[in-house]
């Protein structure tokens, strides 16, 4: 699997803004013995599902869930041996902690994450009922926390049993089991170019019909993000996000056309010496959608579902 990080100037909930890291794989269908818990190490859970186009991950996986577990600083991360994460369709995750991504929040919260896929069907993901998050540590303790994860578009429990990405399945024997995920912006029907003028930037043509289409398509998607990648395919960082996350305020990532308007002066770079992303690097776009309306006004920052496009190629030389 890929694992490719988003570093951005904000720091507010990395694990819906970071690119899929930590990677754990199909899981299986075993389930876990007795432990002894110790429940307060486990401070929280982040999650985010993920509809992904599937030249993302070799593996060709398309329904994904993005989950954080956050512990207490006593911990040191060396004392951590893995996570195991059990779904309400009996179906369990282990990831070793030397594949997991380590991270801390912008309050100082230490986590540790990874990606799962479902093995009986990578285009759907278990989705309503108890969620099981396990911390294990190296001297046997184990530290545990449930959760039930939410309906797409919605802040209540989640009332289907299954989450399906749409352009890859349809849903089979009782379709009332199953829910689709936040859908993928389309990688053509439009296209980029970069312009060297006025220190760099990446425009579209055709984009703001085939925006208005998705949007009225999805009306679950409440904010969007463009991620850069140089002509290897190697993830250079990205640009802001269309909304701000402190207010939902309008950024210039769209301009008043409805076209694309990336400036380079306005994007944050992986590289941590480096503060913008070099925008004649960039030769392919992918747009990661999210989810998140409902938890407004309250939070504009909270986003649980998320989609990602296959990659857009961006030409060279301004629009005439």
């Amino acid at each position: 699997m890929k694992c490719q990080l988003l570093k951005t100037a904000m720091t507010l909930l990395l694990v819906l803004l970071l690119a899929l890291a930590g990677c754990g794989g199909g899981g299986s269908a075993s389930t876990p013995g007795a432990t002894v818990t110790a429940d307060a190490l486990v401070t929280g859970v982040g999650w985010v599902y993920n509809n992904t186009a599937p030249d993302y991950f070799t593996s060709g996986a398309t329904c994904l869930l993005t989950v954080n577990v956050y512990y207490d600083p006593s911990i040191a991360p060396a004392a951590i041996d893995s996570v195991t994460i059990s779904s309400p369709a009996h179906w369990r995750w282990q990831i070793p902690a030397s594949s997991s991504q380590f991270g801390t929040s912008s309050n100082g919260k230490p986590y540790l994450g990874g990606n799962i896929y479902y093995g009986m069907n990578p285009a759907t993901m278990p989705l309503a009922g108890t969620w099981t998050f396990q911390l294990n540590l190296k001297n046997g303790q184990i530290a545990t926390m449930q959760k039930k994860l939410h309906e797409p578009g919605s802040s209540a429990d989640a009332t289907h049993d299954y989450l399906y990405t749409g352009e890859d399945w349809t849903a089979t024997g009782d379709a009332s089991l199953y829910v689709a995920a936040l859908g993928r912006f389309p990688a053509s029907g439009y296209t980029l170019n970069y312009d060297p003028a006025n220190g760099g930037t990446i425009t579209s043509t055709g984009f703001s019909a085939v925006r208005s289409a998705f949007l009225a398509a999805q009306p679950h998607a409440y904010n969007m993000v463009c991620w850069l990648y140089d002509a290897n395919k190697n993830y250079l960082g990205a640009s802001p996000m269309e909304f701000s996350l402190q207010d939902h305020s309008r950024t210039n990532l769209i301009d008043g056309n409805g076209e694309l308007a990336i400036e380079q002066s306005a994007t944050f770079s992986s590289t941590p010496t480096s503060r913008s992303v070099d925008l004649s690097a960039v030769k392919y776009v992918r747009f990661a959608y999210f989810d998140g309306a409902q938890y407004a006004p309250q939070s504009y920052s909270r986003l649980d579902y998320r989609s990602i496009s296959a990659q857009v190629v961006v030409n060279s030389g301004a629009v005439q």
